[in-house]
């Protein structure tokens, strides 16, 4: 009897006389072939050039795997924010290839339909219609500053980076409101910064400052990115199984880390979220007296533990101030004075790094003429730097981009009171106050927590009844009488 579909079987056809179908054969020349050419040219190039090699094979393979995974590649840009220097070292162009990444994979995804629910009245459709409308705004005002005063690629590399990083905001945002939830993103955010506190921390131990710096461009941004993930530690505690150590443990790696870095603006920043919780009671009185209690006793023992260049300062404050923060004061008046040559578009952009010398009253050199910081081209402040370069215009628009979402999940946190939305508020405020005393416009956590705070401020996904039935609003349930 033959095979129930018609198909005869090894048996069968021995009986039958016939040959059998061999066990394997390959399908096709070209499926067998192929492979081993890939092979042997990635083997070939790795062989002559290592470092090209291994860089053009990771992007390869980096687009295989997120493309098609939306939520991965949103997760590999938040995730790799904060070890830039890291990925330099494999291609300048490495967080750019991502980015590149997550636009073509949110592309494929938008493909295939919307990526959430639909909203309830007007709204439906809509939901990034006002921060794409913001963005379109802020982009055009950097390229208005541009055409007034162009600085040729320094200002097209500005350029660029503000369309980078207004696209990956918008692309976040909807992305979290869709197939990554924003607890998730969060998390991993956290995640990422305590393991870059813990290179940190380990290269502090041989430096010679033992500052804090990580695999970032200066202990400022590092502590930057910090500030941000320490009001979200809470996230790494996905279920409730878990042990609460685990947050402890990644809430002292950050505010150690942070402390190591040495930085004033973290220190500022620290405070005021420590103020705004106790404000608007997230943070009960005496746990932020304990608090602060434990960030002053920390300054202090690290004041005593390293003489340099903290402990200098106590003993020659004259010296400190001159190589230091006079200095840095003296760069944001440069930056005050190239607004005043041009409020409304700015200098253009780059004109900070590339002008400021000319608007500046004093020479930024210590005594000696010896630089006192290793980067001086920014206005350590992100408010004059864009207004120095944007004009008051660029700037406006930059900071509506910013504080709209900040608006809409203030409003909803009043309704819902959720703790992740109230985190990330305090958060924002945190780098809020750290972007007023240095340049990050640059840096993701003002943009990818402007894109949690949009996701977080959305309206709830419009719920269809169960048999269609729509009821209105002002209906108080009662049947009208019969005439």
């Amino acid at each position: 009897m033959g095979h129930p579909d018609g198909v005869t079987t090894r048996s069968s056809q021995l009986r039958a006389g016939r040959d059998p179908i061999p066990a394997t054969r390959p399908r096709g020349t070209l499926a067998f072939v192929l492979p081993l050419l890939v092979a042997a040219a990635a083997g070939l190039a790795l062989g002559l050039s290592p470092h090209a090699a291994l860089a053009v094979e990771a992007a390869v393979l980096s687009a295989l795997v997120l493309v098609l995974r939306l939520d991965w590649a949103a997760l590999a840009v938040i995730a790799t924010a904060a070890f830039q220097d890291y990925l330099d070292l494999i291609s300048p162009w490495a967080t750019q290839w991502l980015a590149g990444v997550l636009v073509l994979a949110w592309l494929v995804r938008r493909a295939q339909g919307p990526l959430h629910g639909p909203l309830p009245g007007s709204q439906h459709g809509h939901r990034l219609r006002v921060p794409a409308l913001l963005v379109a705004l802020l982009l055009g005002a950097v390229l208005i500053a541009y055409l007034a005063h162009p600085l040729g690629r320094p200002g097209l590399t500005v350029c660029a980076t503000y369309a980078e990083f207004a696209i990956v905001m918008l692309i976040l945002a909807d992305t979290l409101g869709g197939p990554l939830a924003p607890h998730r993103a969060a998390r991993v955010f956290v995640v990422s910064c305590v393991l870059a506190s813990c290179c940190g921390l380990v290269t502090a131990i041989g430096s010679g400052r033992h500052q804090v710096a990580g695999p970032v461009a200066s202990p400022d941004t590092l502590a930057f990115f910090l500030i941000a993930a320490v009001p979200l530690v809470g996230t790494v505690r996905s279920r409730e199984s878990q042990p609460v150590w685990w947050v402890w443990a990644c809430f002292v790696i950050l505010l150690g880390a942070g402390i190591g870095t040495q930085s004033r603006p973290a220190f500022v920043a620290l405070v005021a979220m420590v103020v705004v919780a106790v404000a608007t009671g997230l943070l009960a009185l005496r746990y932020a007296g304990a608090l602060l209690a434990v960030v002053l006793t920390a300054v202090a023992l690290l004041v005593a533990v390293l003489p340099m260049p903290i402990g200098q300062a106590l003993t020659d404050p004259q010296r400190y101030a001159d190589t230091n923060i006079s200095q840095r004061n003296d760069l944001r008046m440069a930056a005050f004075e190239m607004t005043l040559a041009s409020p409304v578009v700015g200098l253009g952009p780059a004109s900070f790094a590339l002008l400021h010398q000319d608007y500046a009253s004093v020479d930024d050199r210590g005594d000696g003429g010896d630089r006192a910081e290793p980067d001086l081209d920014t206005a350590y402040s992100t408010v004059l730097e864009a207004s120095a370069e944007l004009g008051v215009l660029g700037l406006g628009a930059l900071y509506a981009v910013w504080l709209f979402p900040v608006i809409r999940a203030r409003g909803r946190w009043t309704d819902d009171r959720s703790g992740v939305t109230a985190a990330t508020l305090l958060a924002a405020a945190g780098v809020f106050t750290a972007a007023a005393l240095e340049t990050q416009q640059y840096t993701l956590p003002l943009w990818f927590l402007s894109a949690m705070l949009l996701a977080l401020g959305r309206p709830e996904p419009r719920r269809t009844p169960v048999f269609g039935a729509v009821t209105s609003a002002r209906s108080s349930g009662q049947v009208p009488p019969r005439s």
